[in-house]
């Protein structure tokens, strides 16, 4: 079995700040998990204030190893994170993580990130990862929105960008329509993309990973599950495999191969 490296860690919130009508960005001072966190992992995060007894996944939106600070962007859907959004600067969380295996980097040709609404969060990171570690290969993002009022996005991705395109659902900004309306166009403008990344929601992902295999272009997919431990002990978030294994999101991904899902 393979050893879960985590650490359960106090994490004290520098800033909770409201990015739209329902999204805020929580940034907390987490020296050991944001030492270790590599893009696409997550972390469970517990409110010990709020009313909800289980933790919560939260997918690693960037880290700071200077300020020692791990950056996190949610929706406020439920109860719990209603709650979070409520606290203020100097409150601390119980943050477990880093957990899950991330996304891979080849240096062979370009990416292609996509993202769709709050799984545009895990992008950050493996953006920056390519800006800084593969300058020559600075991703394409397309960012799939609802409409001009999600466009806070760009102050956080965008400077990691060979170019950021955003589609809206209703034609407020960009391209009128769903973010894999653009794939075929970008696809023929930067014909040096070899590997595609999303996270989004599941329709989104599996329409663009069926697309990828049909352009012979390399697909991961970042699955976002309930879960209750994070650690694959209470196999909540199993799913079965194209091969016909059963996979733990939690402890096998959450980044997965995308024929392996939706092939």
């Amino acid at each position: 079995m393979k050893e879960i490296r985590k650490i359960v860690e106090i994490g004290r919130i520098i800033s909770n700040k409201e990015l739209s009508a329902d999204v805020n960005s929580l940034l907390l001072d987490c020296p050991k998990i944001a030492s270790l966190a590599q893009p696409g992992q997550f972390v469970m995060i517990k409110n010990e204030m709020g009313s909800t007894y289980l933790r919560r996944p939260f997918g690693v939106a960037d880290v700071n190893q200077e300020s020692n600070s791990l950056l996190l962007i949610y929706r406020r859907a439920g109860k719990g994170t209603q709650e979070l959004a409520r606290l203020n600067a100097g409150a601390d969380i119980s943050v477990e993580g880093p957990l899950g295996n991330g996304f891979s980097f080849k240096d062979d040709g370009r990416t292609l990130l996509i993202g769709g609404g709050v799984g545009i969060a895990p992008l950050i990171y493996t953006a920056r990862h390519f800006a800084e570690k593969m300058p020559d290969y600075k991703p394409v993002i397309l960012l799939g929105v609802r409409n001009h009022k999600e466009l806070f996005w760009s102050s956080f991705i965008e400077k990691y960008s060979e170019r950021l395109v955003f589609t809206t659902d209703d034609g407020s900004y960009g391209r009128k329509g769903f973010a894999i309306d653009a794939i075929p166009d970008i696809l023929r403008e930067y014909p040096d993309i070899k590997h595609i990344k999303v996270c989004g929601p599941t329709i989104m992902m599996k329409g663009i990973a069926e697309l990828a295999a049909k352009e012979g272009v390399e697909c991961e997919v970042s699955l976002e599950k309930r879960m209750a431990c994070g650690i694959g002990a209470c196999l909540g978030c199993t799913f079965a495999g194209k091969s016909g294994r059963r996979w733990k999101v939690c402890t096998d991904g959450p980044v997965f191969d995308g024929v392996e899902v939706f092939g």
